[in-house]
C-alpha cells in the first residue's frame, strides 16, 4: 500500500494518510494527519466521507490494533468523537451520519 493525501472539496484541509500496516486478509491502516495534526490511534483505508460545508470527516479507526469504530472529526476545531460501534459503510446528510447499504438502519444525529 502507499500514502495518500485527501483534500476537502472547497480545499480549506487537507488530510495526509500515511500507511502503516495491514493485518492479513484485511484493509490497510494509516497514521491520519488532519491540516498537519495527527489523530490519535489510526483509520482503516476503506471508508471516509466529508460533509458539504466540509468541517466534518468520518472514518473507520481504531485506538488500538486490530479494532473498527467509526470516528468523526471536526476539522475545523481539531476535536473528534468516537461512535459507540462501527458502522460498516455511511455517509452525511448533515446533522445525520447515516449507515448505507447493510447499515442503513444506524445512523446518529449531532446536536451541537
Amino acid at each position: 500500500m502507499a500514502d495518500y493525501i485527501l483534500a476537502t472539496a472547497d480545499g480549506k484541509h487537507e488530510i495526509e494518510l500515511l500507511y502503516m500496516g495491514e493485518p492479513p486478509h484485511g484493509d490497510s491502516f494509516h497514521a491520519l494527519l488532519a491540516d498537519g495534526r495527527q489523530l490519535p490511534g489510526y483509520v482503516w483505508g476503506c471508508n471516509f466521507a466529508v460533509s458539504l460545508c466540509s468541517r466534518y470527516l468520518a472514518a473507520s479507526w481504531m485506538a488500538d490494533l486490530y479494532e473498527r469504530r467509526t470516528i468523526v472529526i471536526d476539522l475545523e476545531e481539531h476535536a473528534f468523537v468516537a461512535l459507540p460501534v462501527h458502522i460498516p459503510d455511511f455517509m452525511f446528510r448533515w446533522p445525520i451520519l447515516d449507515g448505507s447499504d447493510i447499515a442503513a438502519t444506524t445512523a446518529y444525529q449531532f446536536t451541537g
